[in-house]
């Protein structure tokens, strides 16, 4: 069956998951694993399944979950809650994702209930953190001190209870597991699925959901750090009400790159606060009943909208909220994607500290920076906030606290965020190889020596504390932003990768490839013209983004030394 055809014939995301929990295997069948992604769960493991599968031996399989944490917002108890439970259920660490929700790799069918049970015991749910349905809903998370009006968190936190599923199969799945296997009616034949009740019905979503993922994000002004022009939906707080901006999108496909492409988000409306739910739902239902159902390369909202036109798209929201939306009015500059790393005072005068996370992955190894978060989190009980760069922000701590705080992280080796070089604390990387089943090449695990390659070439023409974006992904999918960075390098196979320069600081303007299936062993090799020329040529107070769109992607590819048998496109 299609993806469509699962979708519509599996009474509200049951399927045969509840029988299936119920056998001994370590497996789902590929029609499960298509439902299982709305449950907030992938299952994969890339590297056992290469070394299996060469030895010919059964393969092992393990499962990826994903919370849902609108706005990155949790309690200390459940951040000690999930903490705890990687050590019962994972493999000892925790990753946060680019949308500001946590990741547990290498779960076993066997424990996914008990994690996801117990998360709900919590509060947290994993609930529409994948799937055609609404994302994670991410927003600035930073409460800093003049920000006026209604937290971004709150309004995230409120779109995302809108638009999360109302299905009952998730709580009978995977909080009420004995639900689940009670609702296998007996027949001559055996068991099958009881049908849901009459009352079961998803009135946003219909029984088919969304032809694709939907991530709507909350920005605030000038301030980019959950880049809300890559958003299905963008929404940033202006002159009393809201602007909306619609249509942006990362991902693309190497095979199709003449269809497929990134896309920034366009502004299209303002609306006043009591129409901004009204309004973001016309989008997502417009998206539901237009978007392209035949092919999932090009089943995102930016495709309907160029597909049909941006009057088209207007004329079909505003009918849905059933009033003339006003026209969106230009946006204040954006100074750039604040990472929020060290101490900043909050809006009611207490002290937040942002701690870099290499990766968004949160482990002791040489750094013991799992021991330390916890430590801190025990001891001072703040709020937990996730951001989309993939850091933790500790807020509510007391002024008389700082010293403690920078003590405790010390003593676990972990680096205060001002003595960090720039390109570090900027760096984002997906996870990609093993736990990622899309992915073609490594992010997480070589972003070290992506890093590495760059720093040489950076100190050695004296730009060591340039604040450099470098972003990498595993796939042209884009879940670390790569193409609104300045540096993005997209893996293409096994050890290469494209290289795209150009995106700005503030996220508002797509990055240009300028280099194909780069092996990474020679990535150094790649850049270090171009950043001798950056180096010689640069205006005051311009940055390599910058630089490299006033000189241009075709000029700069030209620095670039042929490295593989593939050329770029002009």
């Amino acid at each position: 069956m299609t993806v469509e055809d699962v979708k519509r014939s599996s009474r509200f995301l049951r399927g045969t998951l509840g029988e299936e929990l119920a056998e001994g295997s370590d497996a789902f069948s590929p029609d499960s694993t298509s439902l299982l992604k709305f449950h907030g769960i992938y299952q994969d493991d890339r590297d056992q399944r290469r070394a299996l599968t060469q030895k010919r031996q059964p393969l092992a399989y393990s499962c990826m979950v994903r919370t849902s944490v609108p706005g990155g917002v949790l309690s200390a108890d459940q951040y000690l809650a999930m903490d705890a439970l990687t050590d019962k259920v994972s493999n000892g660490t925790l990753r946060i994702t680019t949308r500001q929700g946590i990741q547990f790799h290498f779960v076993t069918k066997g424990d996914l209930r008990s994690l996801v049970s117990t998360l709900n015991e919590h509060l947290v749910t994993t609930k529409g953190a994948c799937g055609d349905v609404v994302r994670n809903v991410v927003a600035c998370p930073a409460p800093l001190a003049g920000r006026a009006g209604q937290p971004l968190t709150v309004a995230a936190a409120q779109i995302a209870a809108r638009f999360r599923p109302h299905t009952h199969a998730y709580y009978e799945l995977w909080v009420e597991g004995d639900k689940a296997v009670s609702a296998l009616e007996a027949t001559p034949e055996g068991a099958v699925p009881a049908e849901p009740g009459p009352e079961e019905s998803e009135p946003i979503y219909g029984d088919a959901y969304l032809p694709r993922k939907f991530k709507i994000g909350f920005a605030w002004p000038g301030d980019n750090c959950i880049d809300v022009y890559s958003q299905d939906v963008g929404v940033v707080p202006h002159e009393g009400g809201y602007v909306v901006l619609a249509g942006g999108g990362l991902g693309l496909a190497h095979a199709r790159e003449d269809d497929t492409y990134a896309r920034l988000a366009t502004p299209f409306f303002w609306v006043p606060e009591d129409l901004l739910g009204a309004t973001v739902e016309a989008i997502v239902t417009t998206q539901r009943d237009f978007g392209n159902r035949e092919d999932r390369h090009r089943a995102r909202l930016k495709y309907t909208i160029d597909d049909r036109g941006l009057d088209w798209f207007r004329a079909e929201v505003a009918g849905r909220v059933g009033q003339p939306l006003e026209a969106a009015p230009p946006l204040p500059a954006w100074d750039g994607s604040d990472e929020h790393l060290g101490w900043f005072e909050q809006a009611d005068g207490r002290w937040c500290y942002g701690v870099h996370v290499d990766s968004g992955r949160v482990l002791d190894g040489d750094v013991r920076q799992r021991s330390a978060l916890r430590e801190l989190v025990e001891r001072y009980l703040p709020e937990v906030r996730l951001t989309a760069r993939q850091d933790v922000l500790l807020c509510g701590l007391d002024e008389g606290d700082r010293a403690d705080v920078e003590a405790v992280l010390r003593a676990h080796d972990v680096a205060l965020a001002d003595q960090m070089r720039p390109l570090r604390r900027l760096a984002m990387a997906c996870p990609a190889l093993p736990t990622c089943g899309q992915a073609l090449s490594e992010a997480e695990r070589v972003m070290p020596d992506v890093l590495s390659s760059i720093e040489g070439p950076l100190d050695a023409e004296g730009l060591g504390d340039l604040p450099l974006q470098v972003n990498v992904t595993g796939c042209p999918n884009g879940c670390a932003r790569p193409y609104t960075a300045e540096l993005g390098i997209v893996g293409r196979t096994k050890t290469g990768y494209d290289v795209y320069v150009g995106g700005s600081p503030g996220g508002d303007r797509l990055a240009e490839r300028v280099a194909v299936d780069v092996p990474l062993a020679r990535l150094s090799e790649a850049v270090a013209p171009m950043l001798a020329r950056y180096a010689a040529e640069r205006q005051p107070g311009e940055g390599l983004g910058e630089f490299c769109h006033r000189v241009g992607a075709a000029e700069i590819g030209t620095l670039i030394p042929n490295l593989s048998k593939r050329r770029a496109r002009s």
